[in-house]
């Protein structure tokens, strides 16, 4: 083993996860077909960044918005990951998967467990946007893949609904399914 990796199951420090967050894959690109498929870290950041725009935009409109909180718990929502690689949508559904991360949370990073849950049971505004956002980098993500020819139309339309839901970010959604999907159809 080199000096600088962690034995599996274990985080040494904070290069250790970056690294691994940075070459893991995910694997729902991987399974479509993508030849050079996002990672996680790649993923966060989308994330991260959607999720300030998102924020200012409602700050903007009047909302009381904790931006800075959004962008938190945005760039932390998918640190367990590293421990815990990023198993097919399958095989999360058959785990106890917010389990899974908030103990991964709780044994390395419990300074960033409440940032974790805010967004992972969407707990207040903060929750929501980060949620939001997850989703819609996904999606954006998505649509990209679909202008190289990857088969993910299911999925397009899988969370465009998902992200319907979010009534109160629907004039932000259209905008960002214009800009990045042209249509979701």
């Amino acid at each position: 083993m080199q000096a600088d990796s962690a034995p599996p199951g274990e985080i040494s420090d904070l290069v250790t996860v970056v690294d691994t967050l940075c070459k893991t894959p995910r694997v729902g690109w991987l399974q479509r077909g993508a030849s050079d498929p996002e990672s996680i870290c790649a993923h966060i950041l989308l994330t991260a960044l959607l999720a300030g725009e998102v924020a200012v935009r409602l700050s903007a409109e009047g909302v009381d918005v904790d931006v800075d909180g959004v962008i938190a718990a945005a760039v932390v929502h998918d640190l367990a990951e590293a421990a815990l690689g990023h198993p097919a949508r399958s095989v999360r559904e058959r785990l106890r998967w917010e389990d899974l991360e908030e103990e991964v949370f709780r044994r390395e990073f419990p300074h960033l467990l409440e940032l974790f849950k805010q967004y992972r049971y969407e707990t207040d505004l903060t929750g929501r946007i980060v949620a939001f956002a997850d989703k819609l980098a996904t999606l954006v993500r998505a649509c990209r893949y679909r202008r190289y020819g990857y088969a993910t139309d299911d999925l397009i339309k899988s969370l465009y609904r998902k992200l319907a839901a979010y009534e109160e970010f629907s004039h932000i959604l259209s905008e960002y399914v214009s800009r990045y999907c042209g249509s979701v159809s």
